[in-house]
């Protein structure tokens, strides 16, 4: 009632003041109206035996009555305010009596006295005030039209003016019936009033009667989809913090899946006011554990989800707005809906540290896998964040549920990453069994999958590789060093060739398994040259170069096969090896008998360094 009251008192200050100046304007035009209607005075008093002047003109007449019908109108109109006014305040002040009873129940039948006189009473103001304003401007145009037609021929100006009045008159009142029928075709129109809602109380008793006559009107949506959307309008725009505090718990992505559906905008916005800076940290955590909530419902109806997580939107979405570590799971669940995912659909259901070890070794499978490096080097940062702050027994504890070669294998097949980030965590997990490590490595390498990444492999053997624990020389390592002459990179190639060099040199490469790929590595430890992204050349230490000299000048030019001359201008790098020369390696008969099982199986080459061998005299001297 209160709110009634003050838009009545609102409506009643404004008639007010526009009356105030309305009839400032209005007596500004009467008085020439009426002086108009007036006989001519002659300046002698005037006799009674003189007859009455006559009638003035019938359109002076008609223009005076407008203009007196307006003022008569504002006036009582500004007489009706004041009076209502006044009847509003004694409705919003408190009844007398002696007891709180009987003020309530006087003030109670004030208030149903009041509806049926005031509410009627705000009606008549409002169209009176209209009609007034009406009268005066028809007056104005009467006159107008009037004056236009008074001489002897036409006066264009003021028939254009005339003109232009009617037309602006006539839009006035088209916008009028305009807001009057979406009033009435909206049930939501803020142009609602006593006139639109007549007519649709008219319509709805002729819709009950005649069933052919529906659909006239539009309601407000109260479904779910859009009650869900306003919904979150409303908390993205929201500027009070406590009030936030109350709606935090009902944020749900599971209700967005089931009534946001289309663009995640609302969502963000919803999502971006709850976690400002505002906010107090109950609300952030409650919207952070919404994803693990989230994670539960998928599990345990992946039916109803799994269609609307394959698709983008809410994936990117929730990309960057996981809590590590703790929602490791849920990001597997939620992930295991991508394609070729599924095998992550169990990891969400174990425990924390038992499922950022199997993430760590997520790679190490011969499967076609999905999408899934964001989560997989989120795993591999937590483990580095834990190794850097000194909590090594946390590692440990969460190595201990995988076999860490698992994990050194799902590293080596890992796509198109930059490993550098991780060093301190593959030091530390290789750091106890290097020499098992490099066996196994050598092993994995004899016949390699193809998915192996020629990033990450030298990344680990230098990792693997320090002047404590060299390369086991009564071992054959031909695999790695075929692995890495086939897929040299600029940002290990001086390191590697610095410990496979000295592996070569203090060794019996008599007994080596192939010869061929030796000599193609230590060719290239001397002539090889790799640019980097910038252009930076990046080559083998002098100290390499000469320890590869020496080894070839002990073991193959003599023995098997001459050095072609050496061609300072052109590397060993050339474009022959994309047609015949791997070919015409294959067909080299090895020192050490038959081939093996590596030779019959060779190693993928590169395709991101563009590495080519030269080989041609190696084939002619063959």
């Amino acid at each position: 009632m209160k709110e009634e009251a003050e838009e009545w008192k609102g409506l009643m200050d404004v008639s007010l003041v526009f009356i105030a100046i309305f009839l400032a304007v209005l007596t500004a035009f009467l008085v020439p109206a009426a002086q108009a209607l007036s006989p001519p005075s002659n300046g002698t008093a005037s006799n009674s035996t003189s007859p009455p002047p006559p009638l003035p003109p019938k359109s002076d007449q008609n223009v005076c009555a407008f203009y007196y019908l307006s003022l008569i109108m504002a006036m009582c109109n500004a007489v009706l305010c004041v009076l209502g006014r006044q009847w509003v305040g004694k409705l919003l002040s408190r009844p007398s009596g002696k007891t709180h009873r009987e003020r309530t129940m006087r003030h109670e039948a004030r208030k149903k006295l009041a509806y049926d006189w005031i509410k009627p009473l705000v009606a008549i103001l409002y169209w009176s005030l209209l009609l007034s304003i009406g009268l005066f401007i028809a007056g104005l145009l009467y006159q107008l039209r009037n004056l236009s037609t008074t001489f002897d021929q036409s006066a264009p100006i003021l028939e254009t003016t005339w003109g232009l009045g009617i037309l602006l008159a006539a839009s006035i009142v088209a916008g009028i019936s305009a807001t009057t029928i979406h009033a009435i075709q909206f049930d939501s129109s803020p142009f609602e009033g006593i006139f639109s809602k007549f007519v649709v109380e008219i319509l709805q008793q002729v819709e009950e009667r005649w069933e052919g006559i529906e659909g006239w009107r539009i309601n407000v949506k109260t479904t779910g989809q859009a009650l869900f959307t306003t919904y979150m309008e409303l908390i993205a725009e929201a500027n009070d913090p406590k009030l936030l505090d109350r709606v935090a718990s009902s944020f749900s992505y599971w209700a967005w899946m089931e009534y946001g559906q289309g663009s995640t905008g609302v969502l963000v916005r919803a999502y971006d006011r709850l976690m400002a800076s505002d906010t107090s940290n109950r609300v952030r955590e409650t919207v952070r554990a919404q994803i693990s909530r989230f994670a539960k419902f998928c599990r345990e109806r992946p039916w109803k989800v799994e269609n609307e997580l394959r698709k983008k939107d809410l994936n990117q979405f929730l990309r960057y707005r996981y809590s590590f570590p703790s929602d490791f799971p849920a990001w597997a669940t939620i992930l295991s809906f991508q394609e070729n995912n599924i095998n992550l659909y169990e990891l969400g259901s174990l425990p924390l540290e038992e499922c950022v070890a199997q993430l760590l070794c997520t790679y190490d499978q011969n499967m076609r896998l999905g999408d899934r490096t964001d989560i997989w080097w989120s795993a591999v940062r937590h483990c580095v964040s834990l190794v850097r702050r000194g909590n090594e027994d946390d590692v440990m504890q969460i190595l201990s549920h995988v076999d860490p070669r698992s994990v050194v294998r799902s590293f080596m097949r890992a796509p198109g990453l930059n490993l550098c980030a991780s060093n301190d965590f593959v030091h530390f997990l290789v750091r106890d069994c290097r020499a098992e490590t490099l066996l196994h490595i050598n092993e994995f390498l004899t016949d390699p999958p193809s998915n192996v990444n020629h990033v990450s492999v030298p990344f680990i053997l230098l990792a693997l590789l320090s002047p404590e624990s060299p390369l086991p020389l009564d071992i054959d390592f031909t695999p790695i060093i075929a692995f890495v002459s086939h897929s040299p990179t600029y940002d290990s190639w001086t390191a590697i060739t610095h410990w496979l060099t000295f592996y070569l040199h203090e060794c019996d490469i008599s007994a080596m398994a192939d010869n061929r790929v030796l000599l193609v590595f230590l060719r290239q430890c001397i002539e090889l040259e790799i640019p980097d992204p910038f252009g930076v050349i990046t080559r083998a230490s002098e100290e390499t170069k000469a320890r590869a000299r020496s080894i070839l000048e002990a073991h193959f030019t003599p023995h098997l096969i001459p050095l072609p001359p050496s061609r300072p201008s052109s590397p060993w790098l050339a474009e022959e090896i994309e047609s015949s020369s791997m070919e015409q390696l294959a067909n080299i008969p090895t020192s050490s008998g038959p081939e093996t099982a590596f030779t019959n199986n060779p190693l993928r080459r590169p395709s991101s360094s563009s590495v080519h061998i030269e080989m041609t005299s190696l084939a002619d001297s063959a």
